[in-house]
């Protein structure tokens, strides 16, 4: 992977990737929650753009192709035994792409690699030891001045001495689906004492839409506004004003410093931890200019003007310097650290924790304002995140104190989130302009939250999507589902006492091959809903609890199961109904289709179970050959449905309609035009035939 230019924040050529090894990987990201953030086992989080468009780097929401990261590393700075700084970089702006270049100066041992684990019980990756719903687990360090796979040499580095285990958190949760949590404890592996020890997260953060804008591109790097809060220990970065392919993101990302252990020389609490953290921002790869924006090239020392990284680890830029980082666009590194740690003694270690927290901008001002308003998700976000970090230290001290241990254990606990009940099982079922939800009662109802050992389930919540809301901005449609439904216990002053008797079946429904008993149901019996079809809908069912006022904690509600369905016509017998085509006649950018000729669809309808459909000009010239299967259809054989999917899942269909993109088998578009085509039967051999009008 190379770069262009001479540093400033010029444009890079498209990535071709890292070139690391299989034992330094960087191929796992989340899978669970919103983020989509690539966590590697040497050093460093996201992938530069390398795998784009096939694996994300930072991508928030998941799905959206809204990137939002080019990498993040930790760095690590000392003074050694013979009175030396040394600083120890996952990565840098100065980082080369070769094989193990300049600046990736940690690498994991042979055979080594990550280890994933879980919470849930549900998953593969369960394990009684796993914090979240989703752990990434490395070891490395900084030991080796040559790879140990490779042999390749690791230029300009000298190691501290010191190894990391690295762990990586994220949950599912509504409420903590917008943060990744990292997790660093530091040894001292050798024989020497390290003193003033100082821990960095630094990061090149790249706000990007990158369905208007490729990553590598010209522009792409250039555009970035970026701003620090002291109050809460966080350095941020947003897309300043979406040049070159306007509108911007309209979101954040936010590295903040959670917490340490021991706290830095001087510090007694998380509260007070502000005093000892620093930021710093220089340009990327920038020699010239304001020397405050010059990037670090060394350890130590002030070459060519420029602050040292042990510098720029133990002490802020001056704040004019910082505030001006908000009001203009430019390619920003930043970096937020915190230290001195007196001292490390051998075998001695401490642990810093940071936080990834991404959030869409609040309110429609001008993404270069950067208003307080417009950063009220990212504060809330930031603050819960702070909270799950914290988990039963109230007060932030490092110590178990009175009140404090709600599980009861006799230690402290950090991690302990509250826990809304588990997710209901959901199944949808599709009918010509009917769809009905099922969902069972036991998964959720007898959930315990593992804080307050209670049983606190409170009701349901059933969302759906509106028709066309996943075709004028599909990355929104999972932050933009409808209420229509809210049913909860009666009684207890808690929510609408709506009670469950509008959706409750008086006996659990079963359905073929599926040991589900189903007790409820959506809409309830005798509401008339109808729905389009041929048009996508966005079905889910949350669980909510009731909250607990000893604590503080507000409802905490489910991650809502998704369903992905298309009505139409169910499957009939050959002859039985008229096989038809809708829309008839078509026009080119029917309401329905996404843009360019590969995102059209039309729609046959009333379909034997199992069929071959062909299309013909008048000439006879056949156009396309479809083989349908109404048990297995799923739209996907189409790139409307692959592109516009939502959930990134495939849709449920009726079994009797079957979509086409008017792409002929020549994977040509077809031309306006009347056009005629065959339905036969693949168990009778019975065909009916019929004819349909494109115009465009």
């Amino acid at each position: 992977m190379g770069f262009i230019g001479n540093g400033g924040g010029d444009d890079r050529n498209s990535p071709q990737g890292l070139a690391k090894t299989a034992d330094d990987t960087d191929r796992n990201f989340t899978t669970t929650g919103n983020i989509a953030l690539t966590v590697t086992n040497f050093g460093t989080i996201g992938t530069r753009n390398a795998y784009w468009p096939d694996q994300p780097s930072c991508e928030y929401p998941r799905g959206s192709r809204i990137e939002h990261l080019y990498q993040g590393a930790l760095w690590v700075g000392a003074v050694s035994h013979s009175g030396q700084q040394h600083v120890s970089t996952g990565a840098t702006d100065q980082a080369s792409s070769s094989r193990i270049g300049r600046d990736y100066e940690f690498t994991s041992d042979v055979g080594s690699g990550m280890i994933q684990r879980s919470s849930l019980s549900s998953s593969q990756y369960f394990s009684e030891d796993a914090i979240s719903h989703q752990d990434f687990v490395g070891y490395y360090s900084d030991l080796h001045r040559t790879n140990p796979s490779t042999g390749d040499t690791i230029p300009g580095h000298t190691p501290l001495g010191i190894a990391v285990k690295q762990e990586s958190y994220a949950w599912n949760f509504p409420f903590a689906d917008f943060f990744v949590i990292l997790n660093y404890t530091i040894y001292n592996v050798t024989s020497d004492t390290l003193d003033s020890v100082y821990v960095g997260f630094w990061n090149n953060a790249v706000v990007r839409n990158t369905n208007n804008v490729r990553p590598g591109t010209t522009g792409y790097f250039n555009h970035g506004g970026n701003g620090y809060s002291d109050t809460l220990r966080m350095m941020y970065t947003f897309d300043f004003d979406g040049i070159p392919a306007p509108p911007p993101a309209d979101s954040y990302i936010g590295v903040k410093l959670l917490g340490a252990t021991p706290f830095p020389h001087g510090v007694d609490s998380v509260g007070n931890l502000g005093k000892r953290t620093y930021y710093n921002a220089w340009i990327f790869r920038s020699l010239g200019g304001d020397l405050d924006y010059f990037s670090p090239l060394d350890d130590a020392g002030n070459v060519g003007g420029a602050r040292s990284r042990y510098d720029r680890l133990a002490s802020s830029m001056p704040q004019p310097k910082i505030d001006i980082l908000r009001t203009q666009a430019n390619n920003i590194t930043t970096l937020i650290s915190t230290g001195p740690f007196s001292s490390m003694l051998p075998g001695d270690s401490l642990n810093v924790v940071f936080g990834v927290i991404c959030a869409r901008k609040n309110g429609l001002l001008p993404a270069y304002l950067d208003t307080r308003d417009q950063r009220k998700n990212l504060i809330s976000n930031a603050s819960f995140c702070q909270k799950a970090y914290q988990g039963e230290d109230i007060n932030g001290n490092n110590r178990l104190d009175p009140g404090e241990d709600l599980n009861g254990n006799g230690r402290l606990d950090h991690y302990q989130l509250p826990q809304p009940p588990r997710p209901p099982k959901v199944r949808v079922e599709v009918g010509n302009q009917d769809v009905t939800v099922y969902w069972d009662k036991s998964t959720s109802e007898f959930s315990v939250d593992p804080v307050t050992g209670e049983m606190d389930f409170e009701g349901y919540r059933v969302y759906r999507s509106n028709p066309g809301a996943d075709f004028t901005n599909p990355q929104d449609l999972l932050l933009n589902l409808t209420l229509v439904g809210d049913f909860d216990v009666p009684g207890d002053g808690i929510g609408h006492d709506t009670g469950f008797d509008p959706v409750l079946l008086k006996q659990a429904k079963y359905f073929s091959g599926d040991t589900v008993g189903y007790w409820y149901r959506f809409p309830p019996a005798g509401t008339n809903m109808t729905h389009l079809n041929g048009w996508q809908y966005i079905y889910g069912v949350a669980a909510y609890d009731r909250g607990d006022s000893a604590t503080g904690v507000s409802s905490l509600q489910s991650k809502t199961e998704l369903a992905r369905v298309i009505p139409g016509t169910p499957p009939v017998p050959a002859g039985t109904k008229s096989v038809g085509v809708y829309p008839n006649p078509y026009y080119g950018g029917a309401v329905w289709d996404g843009s360019g000729e590969r995102n059209r669809k039309i729609y046959f309808y009333n379909l034997p179970q199992r069929c071959q459909i062909r299309i013909y000009t008048l000439a006879g010239d056949i156009v396309a050959d479809i083989q349908h299967d109404g048990a297995s259809y799923d739209g996907t054989d189409i790139a409307w449905f692959r592109q516009y999917s939502g959930t990134g899942t495939a849709p449920r269909f009726s079994g009797g309609e079957h979509a086409w993109d008017l792409i002929t088998k020549y994977d040509q578009a077809v031309a306006s035009g009347l056009y005629l085509f065959s339905v036969r039967d693949a168990q009778t051999g019975e065909t009916v035939k019929g004819k349909f009008l494109v115009i465009k």
